[in-house]
């Protein structure tokens, strides 16, 4: 168990940053499970307001690196509180925009937050434990966004259903601000990215810089498959026959199996990344591929959509500690550099999506996604640098 040799305070600041990871997913993926009732509000398509998650996800893919490098002296307690509360200015903006547009710059001020807060707080977990323990750490700490999956999307579901998408977005708010409360009490500080015991030798080589680099390209990839189709999850179960009453329901129990992938890659990511990445990738490929046509229906189709985010959420922690161990540039610029990426794979999927669903519909959609999924898996069983089979006692160590 990861919690048994680490002290209370570590413990402490652990959990706070799964609240922090809590907070930034939920608000993130709120207007997917809202997607169709901002469409009806702003008399829109669906696959316009999708420019809500795509707006969101420029700012992070644009502003991750840049944001991370620029701040590099700031203390990172007074900046995980600062990008916090960007989160509950956004919510706040969403939910009382009175035009999309508006919203779209609501949504642009939550992707600044993120690029700031998903960029530092997995260097935040590594510099909080052990170096060999730092792959379970950024497991467990990323566990928040899975929870926010299982909350975030079909939480504002239900609310949207029986209140209104509005109401939603001001309890994502709510939770903004409590959570921010807790963090500034219980998130123990650590040294800034500038200070120099937290830069590790022999960084940078040209060996370092390509193994990096192609891990990062392969968590685009990953995100832009996976957001093609899951920015557009309500209208494609819809479209397998589910009824609408159900949507909250069935968005949660595919939450709550994605989880376990996490759980799982938390077992295995200081130890075997190769057959992680492959057994997540495959997961997802499965999942979406069950998706295309009418091959399953109703709840059929909710346990293909819970199999592929299974998969999607167990490949994070595998790629963030995959940048990390490269050691090509500090842990939270490697960080910054996944987030950049998962988020331009987020822009480039919701915003493409958008696009074939509109003109195509998902008969179309589906398989450009499960084609972009199976040249990703391909990419990380090709490159064993960037996930190597196994890991031995000095690889855990460089992922400090």
């Amino acid at each position: 168990m990861l919690f048994k040799t680490l002290p209370t305070q570590t413990v402490i600041g652990l959990c706070a940053l799964f609240a922090c990871t809590f907070t930034a997913l939920t608000s993130e993926v709120a207007p997917v499970g809202l997607l169709i009732d901002m469409a009806q509000a702003f008399h829109i398509a669906e696959g316009q307001a999708g420019l809500a998650v795509s707006a969101f996800a420029l700012m992070v893919a644009l502003g991750a690196v840049p944001l991370t490098i620029l701040t590099a002296a700031i203390d990172r307690k007074r900046l995980m509180l600062l990008s916090l509360g960007g989160y509950v200015l956004s919510n706040l903006i969403v939910a009382l925009a009175p035009t999309f547009l508006v919203l779209c710059a609501g949504r642009a001020l939550g992707g600044i937050a993120h690029a700031l807060l998903m960029s530092i707080v997995s260097a935040y977990a590594a510099r909080l434990v052990p170096p060999k323990m730092t792959g379970r750490a950024i497991s467990f700490v990323y566990g928040g966004t899975s929870l926010g999956s299982i909350l975030g999307v079909p939480g504002a579901a239900a609310i949207g259903h029986f209140a209104s998408w509005r109401v939603a977005m001001l309890v994502m708010t709510g939770i903004a601000v409590l959570l921010t409360a807790c963090v500034a009490f219980f998130l123990p500080p650590v040294a800034t990215s500038g200070d120099a015991s937290t830069n590790l030798p022999s960084m940078g080589s040209r060996k370092a810089m390509r193994i990096f680099l192609m891990v990062v390209a392969i968590d685009a990839i990953f995100f832009v498959a996976h957001n093609m189709l899951y920015t557009y999850v309500t209208p494609l179960l819809l479209a397998h026959g589910l009824p609408k009453g159900v949507l909250s329901v069935a968005l949660l129990l595919t939450g709550a199996v994605s989880i376990l992938g996490l759980w799982g890659a938390g077992q295995i990511v200081d130890r075997w990344p190769a057959a992680g990445m492959f057994a997540g990738g495959m997961a997802m490929l499965i999942g979406m591929g069950l998706m295309y046509g009418h091959i399953l229906s109703g709840w059929g189709s909710v346990a293909s959509v819970a199999l592929w985010c299974s998969g999607y959420s167990a490949i994070i922690p595998f790629v963030m500690s995959g940048a990390i161990r490269a050691r090509a540039t500090r842990p939270d610029v490697a960080g910054a550099a996944i987030n950049g990426g998962s988020n331009l794979g987020i822009l480039l999927g919701s915003a493409l999506g958008g696009q074939i669903l509109t003109w195509s519909g998902f008969n179309t959609l589906t398989p450009i996604a499960i084609v972009i999924t199976l040249s990703a898996i391909l990419l990380a069983v090709l490159n064993p640098e960037s996930f190597p089979r196994t890991l031995h006692s000095s690889e855990d160590e460089a992922t400090s």
